[in-house]
């Protein structure tokens, strides 16, 4: 078989060839990354996946409903360097990517126009299946409204 590059990390590896068209390494990371972004299309995709995956958390939440009290309460250190963490508000402005925030509240000042919209990848996030995006403006008469799918290729 034919060396591949990682996507993830970039590094040349020999797929197996018991794996049939492999694209990841065998690297724990990059075998992270592989699985979440398989969540992650999942559960953009499948609505029967997302919805099962809803009802087994409310479930869950159901079955144990002080779990998270009982955890604040054995693990003082670390509940208290969660809230100071979700607390620190760097350049004056609260850090969302830390919190569960209905982000409508805050976009209700922005017109209505054609926007861009790009992921900014950003290292921590309380949700893995959450997308944390800059939009901008996109010009009436420019030639880039027209290049819009661009930057997805």
């Amino acid at each position: 078989m034919e060396p591949k590059i990682c996507p993830c990390c970039g590094e040349v590896f020999q797929p197996r060839p018991q794996v049939q068209n492999q694209t990841y390494c065998s690297s724990p990371a990059c075998q992270r990354e592989r699985r979440q972004a398989w969540q992650r299309k999942k559960l953009q995709d499948d609505r029967f996946y997302r919805e099962n995956r809803q009802d087994a958390q409310r479930a869950w939440r159901e079955r144990n409903p002080d779990y998270s009290s009982n955890y604040r309460a054995k693990n003082q250190q670390y509940a208290d360097r969660n809230r100071d963490q979700q607390r620190a508000k760097p350049n004056g402005v609260q850090r969302f990517e830390l919190s569960k925030t209905d982000m409508s509240i805050l976009m209700s000042g922005i017109p209505a126009g054609i926007y861009r919209i790009r992921p900014v990848p950003l290292s921590q996030s309380a949700k893995m299946d959450a997308w944390i995006v800059e939009i901008s403006p996109v010009c009436g008469d420019c030639p880039c409204k027209t290049d819009a799918c661009k930057d997805r290729t």
